[in-house]
């Protein structure tokens, strides 16, 4: 009996992964390769780019961008869009977070570290994305958002208001190309089973937590055909937290 291909979900598509060299960034821009979409995905240092195997190196394009500054981004677009025409996916998986402290302890350095890396990013990089999406009738734009932005936890205000922003950015801009074939959707983790979690907090239940191929598995689907009905949505991805 003749073997046929699997049928390939995002055959053709072209796809951006900010912070696609991360322990999640490098988890989705796989899969959305695995699914026939050719990927880009951006590092901003050479210590983010020595963590990718060679494997990873074949199947995706990296490029240096630093995605919380408006030219560089622009840059970044346009270089997809010139070796490529178009782009179809983006998804703004660059993020970081800061430990516990209470906001008498939260310096101003902390702050604008959290909005810069976590808002500004996916700001400038989904207006970047829609410059270029608009008129052709299909995108798809998926934001990394996080638990504790849609149910709030004490010592966590700077990391907690720039991810309910990035939520609310996306609801916001779901609406505003609503009927474009453009959506708009976030994901929110709860705390993510990366390296860093792991050595970070040693002692909590990791069973608990959800990975980054789950978290993969929704980013490739929101990005499919099949989820245009989708948008404006954040996806609570708990796990067991």
């Amino acid at each position: 009996m003749e073997h046929r291909r699997a049928h390939l979900i995002l055959s053709k598509k072209i796809a951006l992964v900010t912070g696609g060299t991360g322990a999640l960034g490098s988890a989705i821009a796989e899969r959305l390769s695995s699914q026939g979409a050719r990927v880009t995905a951006t590092y901003r240092s050479d210590v983010g780019l020595a963590q990718v195997t060679g494997s990873f190196k074949q199947k995706v394009a990296l490029v240096k961008a630093d995605v919380t500054d408006e030219r560089e981004v622009r840059e970044l677009y346009d270089g997809i869009v010139s070796a490529w025409s178009h782009i179809d996916i983006v998804v703004n998986a660059i993020g970081g977070f800061l430990p516990k402290k209470p906001l008498t302890e939260v310096t101003l350095d902390d702050w604008e570290l959290m909005m810069n890396i976590n808002l500004k990013s996916t700001f400038l990089s989904t207006r970047e994305a829609l410059r270029r999406m608009k008129g052709r009738g299909y995108g798809r734009i998926v934001n990394i958002s996080a638990k504790v932005g849609l149910d709030p936890t004490p010592g966590r205000t700077a990391y907690a208001i720039s991810k309910a922003c990035v939520s609310l950015l996306t609801d916001l801009v779901a609406q505003e190309v609503k009927g474009t074939g453009i959506t708009v959707n976030a994901i929110a983790p709860s705390i993510i089973t990366t390296p860093a979690n792991v050595e970070s907090m040693p002692d909590q239940d990791r069973l608990t937590w959800v990975t980054p191929d789950q978290i993969a598995d929704i980013v490739c689907y929101l990005c499919s055909p099949d989820a245009g009905g989708i948008t404006g949505t954040t996806i609570k991805a708990y796990g067991g937290v």
